[in-house]
This record gives C-alpha cells, sequence and structure tokens, in this order.
C-alpha cells in the first residue's frame, strides 16, 4: 500500500517500515516491481522513479555501499549513486522468481523506510532548456498519474526544476544568443524556477559537473 505523508512534497511516497535494518537487508523485489511497472512501458518519456532508504527517526539517507537482485539461479548487478539512490533492473522473470533485493548498508539502522521519487535523468553538459522543459512535463505527467484521477487536482503546482549534481558548489549558466545569466549551487542543488525557463526557453544550460538527476520543484505553501 502506498501512502502520502501529508505536508511533504507530493513527489515524494512512503510505502511500510521494511524492519530491522542490518549492515546487510534483504527486501522483496517485488516490492520495486510494482512501482517500477508504473513507467516502465515509457509513457512517460523521461520520467521515472527513483528508490532511497530513509531512516525514520533521523528523516536522513540509509546509506548505501552496493546491491544485487537474487533469486535461486542467478544475481544481477543494481547499481547505488553517490548520494543513496538505489537503482534496479525491471526484468518480469526476477518478479516471477521471487527475487530478492540484497542491500549493503554503510552502517546499521534500527529500521529504513523504503521512499519513491519523481525524477528524470538529464543530458551531460550542456542542453537545451526545450529539453528540460520536456522532462518537467513528462514528470508532472508521472505525478498526476500517482495522484490519481482526483489526487491530482489537489497537487501542489510545480514551481520549477530541481537539479540535483554531485559536486556540491559550482556555477552554472543559462544562454539564448547574446544573453547569458550565471546561476550558482550549493549543497548540489540547483533550483531553475518556471519564469527563468520562459525567459530562456530557446537557450541552453551549460555546467560543469555531473547532474545525478531532475526532480520536481514543487510549491509547499
Amino acid at each position: 500500500m502506498k501512502l502520502v505523508r501529508h505536508g511533504m512534497a507530493a513527489s515524494l511516497l512512503l510505502l511500510p517500515t521494511l524492519g530491522l535494518a542490518q549492515p546487510s537487508l534483504d527486501l522483496q523485489y517485488s516490492t520495486f516491481y510494482s512501482q517500477m511497472k508504473t513507467f516502465a512501458k515509457g509513457e512517460f518519456g523521461q520520467a521515472r522513479l527513483g528508490f532511497y532508504l530513509t531512516d525514520p527517526q533521523t528523516g536522513q539517507r540509509c546509506g548505501l555501499s552496493a546491491a544485487r537482485v537474487s533469486t535461486q539461479d542467478r544475481e544481477v548487478a543494481a547499481e547505488v549513486t553517490v548520494d543513496g539512490e538505489l537503482r534496479l533492473p525491471y526484468d518480469d522473470d526476477l518478479n516471477l522468481d521471487k527475487a530478492t533485493v540484497v542491500v549493503a548498508l554503510t552502517e546499521p539502522h534500527a529500521s529504513c523506510d523504503l521512499s519513491v521519487q519523481v525524477m528524470a535523468d538529464a543530458p551531460a553538459g550542456a542542453f537545451e532548456v526545450s529539453e528540460l522543459l520536456g522532462r518537467q512535463q513528462d514528470m508532472q505527467a508521472l505525478l498526476d498519474k500517482l495522484a490519481g484521477m482526483i489526487g491530482k487536482y489537489f497537487l501542489p503546482g510545480m514551481e520549477g526544476v530541481r537539479v540535483s549534481l554531485a559536486q556540491p558548489s559550482g556555477t552554472a549558466y543559462l544562454i539564448d544568443g547574446d544573453r547569458q545569466q550565471a546561476l550558482p549551487w550549493q549543497d548540489g542543488q540547483l533550483l531553475l524556477d518556471n519564469a527563468l525557463l520562459a525567459d530562456f526557453a530557446t537557450g541552453k544550460l551549460q555546467l560543469q559537473g555531473e547532474i545525478l538527476r531532475l526532480t520536481p520543484w514543487l510549491h509547499k505553501g
């Protein structure tokens, strides 16, 4: 069952607590598979769901060092990003074989919750703002799908796009012809509001550094 925690960003959904966490966690692949089915057919373009484990007592992410998907007959590698996102293969056979996701934690936690975040990947280096706007529309469509026919009318508005980067700080540039605007970022986060994106809609975003993902920047008022 999916639960929406009121007062939090609508793009963050919390599932039931996964139980006592040890340095290594065994999780049911079917839990992730049921979420991945939502976007696996590609009808939401570049938008997808990302998985994290979060300590409910501190609100901080549970650190992950490695992950794999295992059945009685095979093992499939999974990916853990530098900021703890768990990326799993979408595989019908793994679900039918009741696979287990084995996650190695960097330190013990009393418990970890599974959180699911709407996001999209971004091209490396400089890319057209129109591409970013397309991904914003894709993420909005996925948010609407998750909220349901009624719930989508109560979603907070998307104020823009949040760009998450591997580097903690730096400067990005919006460029359109002779116009250029510098955009410093801190704590690995760059916020681009709708007005700024519209103003540079025919331009490009240029920055030095690895983009981890794009996520919706939602109104919290």
